[in-house]
C-alpha cells in the first residue's frame, strides 16, 4: 500500500500493471491523472475505483517512468 506520507510530500506516480495504467497525483492541486500504457493522460476523479486500487496495489514509479512509453 502506498504510504499517505508520500501524498503529503509531493507529486506521486504509480504504476498498476494489472490495469495497464499509470497514475499521477498532483500534490499542489490534489488532482489525479491516469494514462493507459502508450496513451495520453486524462484527469480522473479522486473517487475513481481504479485510482483506489492503484493506491492499494500499485508500485511507486518516477516521473520519468510515468511519461515513458515502453
Amino acid at each position: 500500500m502506498v504510504m499517505q506520507a508520500l501524498f503529503a510530500a509531493g507529486d506521486v506516480y504509480l504504476d498498476d500493471p494489472y490495469q495497464d495504467t499509470k497514475f499521477r497525483y498532483e500534490h499542489k492541486s490534489g488532482r489525479v491523472f491516469a494514462r493507459y500504457y502508450g496513451k495520453p493522460e486524462y484527469e480522473i476523479s479522486r473517487t475513481n475505483s481504479f485510482w483506489g486500487e492503484a493506491k492499494s496495489a500499485g508500485k511507486q514509479i518516477s516521473r520519468e517512468e510515468y511519461y515513458r512509453d515502453d
